[in-house]
């Protein structure tokens, strides 16, 4: 059987850092998942943020590489990388701070065997800098993300997800969902420009773990208000993860949706300006020939690791 790639989920700081249940699924290749408290099941995450602190821990020729990234709503994201994700520190060790990024890597939770903390962290696969707007633009797929799950509508929410939640249901006796529709509200808000932006407080290169998280939030708990509109209401089928039977009109096989995305991506790209297909017109177009959002994601996944299409900018696609 071949070994798929995880794809790529965003996720907010605060929820990723309050994450500290795995799961290894009774596949062969199965990673291992982190289960959060509102059912993200992550291997491989797309965070960003301001990239605020790099200190090599390591040395000049072995060098090692502590990272801190703090998202819109304030949170801060630990990144780690050395000579087994030697891409990463390559490109942490060339960023500037402080200065926003968006990154994809591997998350990791550890717990010493003297103690109860766990730490989570991310390996980054690559760290890119980009503009506040892209920073925006993935923050708001992040905080739709969140939305989703809190709703916990099925006609919504994807195959994963609704496995995710279903594992933290079985992992985690109880969950602030009020904390986490708190997070949401404050995100959205700070996107708005109602607030001023994250701190950039010196960094000790320590980490906080997942209980210093809540135990932060529990002193100061938030009163859960009304969740806002989606800054822009998406359609989310649900989305069958296997390549059963399909309905009429839609690529039945990988092979298949592989194929039309392709050609979706090459026709759009002609049709604008040459520099790619924005994400939000390549999904209403892949919708439209009968692929759904989270399909089309495992799709593009699929082609970027074959080389036969690339990202020439965040939220933008090519053909190679």
């Amino acid at each position: 059987m071949a070994r798929r790639r995880e794809p790529a989920l965003p996720v907010l700081a605060q929820e990723l850092s309050r994450a500290h249940e795995t799961h290894v699924e009774d596949r062969e290749y199965s990673p291992t998942y982190l289960i959060s408290e509102m059912g993200s099941k992550l291997s491989r995450v797309l965070i960003g943020g301001i990239l605020t602190d790099v200190e090599n821990r390591g040395s000049e020729t072995d060098p090692f590489y502590m990272a801190r990234m703090v998202d819109p709503h304030g949170d801060t994201y630990y990144l780690r990388a050395g000579q087994y994700n030697p891409e990463g520190a390559a490109a942490l060790s060339k960023i500037e701070t402080p200065t926003h990024v968006i990154s994809v890597g591997r998350v990791r939770a550890y717990s010493p065997d003297d103690s109860d903390s766990v730490y989570v962290s991310v390996q980054p696969e690559n760290v890119r800098a980009v503009s506040e707007q892209e920073v925006s633009v993935w923050a708001i797929k992040a905080c739709e993300s969140l939305m989703r799950r809190l709703k916990g509508d099925d006609a919504e929410l994807s195959n994963r997800e609704k496995e995710g939640l279903g594992l933290a249901q079985e992992k985690y006796e109880t969950v602030s969902t009020e904390s986490y529709a708190g997070l949401l509200y404050d995100c959205l808000r700070n996107l708005s420009g109602d607030t001023t932006a994250p701190s950039t407080a010196q960094f000790t290169g320590e980490f906080e773990t997942a209980s210093d998280v809540e135990a932060a939030e529990t002193e100061a708990a938030p009163v859960a208000p009304e969740l806002p509109a989606s800054i822009a209401e998406q359609d989310a089928p649900v989305d069958d993860e296997t390549t059963a039977a399909a309905p009429d009109g839609e690529p039945e096989g990988d092979a298949d949706a592989e194929a039309a995305v392709l050609e979706l991506i090459g026709s759009l790209d002609k049709e604008g300006d040459g520099e790619g297909v924005i994400y939000e017109t390549l999904r209403d177009s892949a919708a439209a020939a009968g692929i759904d959002g989270s399909r089309l994601d495992e799709v593009i996944d699929s082609l970027n690791d074959q080389g036969l299409t690339y990202q020439p900018a965040f939220n933008k696609f090519r053909v190679a």
